[in-house]
Protein backbone atom coordinates (compact mmCIF):
# COMPACT_ATOMS: atom_id res chain seq x y z
CA UNK A 1 0.00 0.00 0.00
CA UNK A 2 1.45 3.22 -0.94
CA UNK A 3 2.13 6.07 1.87
CA UNK A 4 0.01 8.85 0.36
CA UNK A 5 -2.93 5.95 0.79
CA UNK A 6 -2.11 4.95 4.55
CA UNK A 7 -2.05 9.06 5.13
CA UNK A 8 -5.50 8.96 3.54
CA UNK A 9 -7.16 6.25 5.77
CA UNK A 10 -5.30 8.12 9.04
CA UNK A 11 -6.85 11.31 8.23
CA UNK A 12 -10.30 9.61 7.72
CA UNK A 13 -9.54 7.52 10.70
CA UNK A 14 -9.33 11.22 13.09
CA UNK A 15 -12.99 12.14 11.45
CA UNK A 16 -15.05 8.65 12.73
CA UNK A 17 -16.14 9.10 15.84
CA UNK A 18 -16.36 6.68 18.29
CA UNK A 19 -19.07 4.88 17.53
CA UNK A 20 -18.23 4.74 13.47
CA UNK A 21 -14.64 3.51 14.63
CA UNK A 22 -16.30 0.72 16.45
CA UNK A 23 -18.58 -0.45 13.38
CA UNK A 24 -15.28 -0.14 11.32
CA UNK A 25 -13.44 -2.66 13.83
CA UNK A 26 -16.75 -5.11 13.82
CA UNK A 27 -16.84 -4.86 10.08
CA UNK A 28 -12.83 -5.71 9.67
CA UNK A 29 -13.30 -8.36 11.72
CA UNK A 30 -15.97 -10.52 10.08
CA UNK A 31 -14.41 -9.57 6.93
CA UNK A 32 -11.60 -11.56 8.23
CA UNK A 33 -13.68 -14.33 9.20
CA UNK A 34 -15.59 -15.22 5.52
CA UNK A 35 -14.57 -17.55 3.52
CA UNK A 36 -12.59 -16.01 0.22
CA UNK A 37 -14.67 -16.10 -2.98
CA UNK A 38 -12.36 -17.63 -6.04
CA UNK A 39 -13.35 -17.49 -9.52
CA UNK A 40 -15.31 -21.25 -10.30
CA UNK A 41 -13.49 -23.02 -12.67
CA UNK A 42 -15.81 -22.74 -15.35
CA UNK A 43 -15.13 -19.10 -15.30
CA UNK A 44 -10.90 -19.58 -14.92
CA UNK A 45 -11.43 -21.86 -18.28
CA UNK A 46 -13.63 -19.67 -19.79
CA UNK A 47 -11.22 -16.59 -19.46
CA UNK A 48 -8.20 -18.91 -19.98
CA UNK A 49 -9.96 -19.52 -23.55
CA UNK A 50 -10.42 -15.58 -24.23
CA UNK A 51 -7.05 -15.20 -23.69
CA UNK A 52 -5.92 -18.30 -25.69
CA UNK A 53 -8.36 -16.73 -28.70
CA UNK A 54 -6.86 -12.91 -28.12
CA UNK A 55 -2.99 -14.31 -28.64
CA UNK A 56 -3.93 -16.57 -31.71
CA UNK A 57 -5.11 -13.47 -33.14
CA UNK A 58 -2.59 -11.15 -32.32
CA UNK A 59 -0.11 -10.58 -35.90
CA UNK A 60 2.79 -13.15 -36.91
CA UNK A 61 6.35 -11.19 -37.45
CA UNK A 62 8.34 -14.09 -39.31
CA UNK A 63 11.17 -12.35 -40.63
CA UNK A 64 11.97 -13.16 -44.32
CA UNK A 65 16.03 -14.05 -43.78
CA UNK A 66 14.94 -17.49 -42.90
CA UNK A 67 16.17 -17.94 -39.60
CA UNK A 68 13.82 -19.89 -36.69
CA UNK A 69 13.66 -19.33 -32.69
CA UNK A 70 15.90 -22.87 -33.00
CA UNK A 71 18.18 -21.30 -34.45
CA UNK A 72 18.61 -18.09 -32.63
CA UNK A 73 18.71 -20.12 -29.47
CA UNK A 74 21.07 -22.10 -30.79
CA UNK A 75 23.50 -19.27 -31.52
CA UNK A 76 22.85 -17.85 -28.46
CA UNK A 77 23.11 -20.77 -25.69
CA UNK A 78 24.99 -23.93 -28.14
CA UNK A 79 23.82 -27.08 -28.72
CA UNK A 80 22.29 -28.47 -26.00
Amino acid sequence: MAQQDLDTIALTLERLTATEKLALIEQLARSLREIPRYPAPVSQYDAFRRLRQELAALPVRNPSDGWSNRNHDQLLYGDA
